[in-house]
C-alpha cells in the first residue's frame, strides 16, 4: 500500500481541512487522518477521495486512526463513512480508531452508540501503540460522552 512520503498530504475543500500524517515510526505504524471543520453529506465523499488518492484504493485494508480533535460538527454521512469503512476493515482483521472527539462531534458519537464499536482514544500517541503493539482486536476504551 502506498504511503504519504515527507511529512504530510493536506486537501483543503468547503471550509473542510483533510491532512495525512506520515508514519513517523517503525514500518507498520498507521497513517494518522486528521480531520478538521464540518463533515456532512456534501464534505464527506472528499475524505474517501482523499484516502484513495494519498493510500491507494485499497486504504481499507490497513490500519487507520483518525484525530477528529479539529472537527467541529458531523452527521448521519459522516458516521455511515465510518461504519462502512470499520466494516471492510474488520473484515480485513484491521482496526480504525478514533481520537480526541470534542463537543458536538463528541456527543453524536455518544449518541449513536458508535464508541461501543469502534474504540476512541485521546491521544494520537496511545492509539497508535495500541495499534502497533498487535493486540487486536482493539477493545473500546471506556468514553465519557461528556468529557471536553
Amino acid at each position: 500500500m502506498a504511503r504519504p512520503s515527507g511529512g504530510f498530504q493536506e486537501s483543503v475543500a468547503h471550509e473542510t481541512r483533510l491532512r495525512l500524517v506520515a508514519s513517523r515510526g517503525a514500518v507498520g505504524t498507521p497513517p494518522v487522518l486528521v480531520l478538521s471543520g464540518e463533515f456532512d453529506l456534501d464534505t464527506v465523499p472528499h475524505i474517501d477521495r482523499f484516502l484513495r488518492r494519498h493510500l491507494g484504493p485499497l486504504y481499507h485494508q490497513d490500519h487507520l486512526v483518525i484525530d477528529l480533535a479539529a472537527t467541529t460538527f458531523v452527521d448521519s454521512s459522516f458516521i455511515a463513512f465510518v461504519v462502512r469503512l470499520l466494516t471492510d476493515q474488520r473484515a480485513r482483521r484491521k482496526e480504525l480508531v478514533l481520537v480526541q472527539p470534542t463537543g458536538q462531534v463528541r456527543r453524536v458519537l455518544a449518541l449513536v452508540g458508535l464508541p461501543n464499536v469502534v474504540p476512541v482514544f485521546e491521544s494520537v500517541d496511545e492509539a497508535v501503540a495500541r495499534l502497533v503493539s498487535g493486540r487486536l482486536p482493539v477493545i473500546p476504551p471506556a468514553f465519557n460522552s461528556a468529557r471536553a
